[in-house]
């Protein structure tokens, strides 16, 4: 869950793609982060499988951070009571 800087709350959805051959001429691997409620769709890049995945999930934590420096609070959907704080080491 997501809530807004306004205190809306928002159902979010986060998606890690499987790594993939990167398509672009001399490309290694890729990831496709995905956060449909913010409309986000971005790629993370990796010499091997392994390194590319590392790094969505680095970039996803990037991502969540300037969400949360906007405002945003996110949370679990049992547990409104406490929220998450990606910029002091949850992931």
């Amino acid at each position: 869950m997501a809530k807004s800087p306004k205190g809306d709350f928002l159902d979010l959805t986060i998606e890690i793609g499987l790594p993939e051959p990167d398509p672009e001429p001399g490309g290694d691997f890729r990831c496709k982060v995905t956060i449909k409620a913010f409309k986000i769709e971005k790629f993370s890049f990796g010499v091997d499988k392994l390194q590319a995945h590392s790094l969505s999930i680095k970039l996803l934590n990037m991502l969540l951070v300037e969400k949360q420096t906007q405002g945003w609070l996110f949370y679990f959907p049992d547990d409104l009571d406490h929220a998450m704080d990606f910029e002091n080491g949850f992931f």
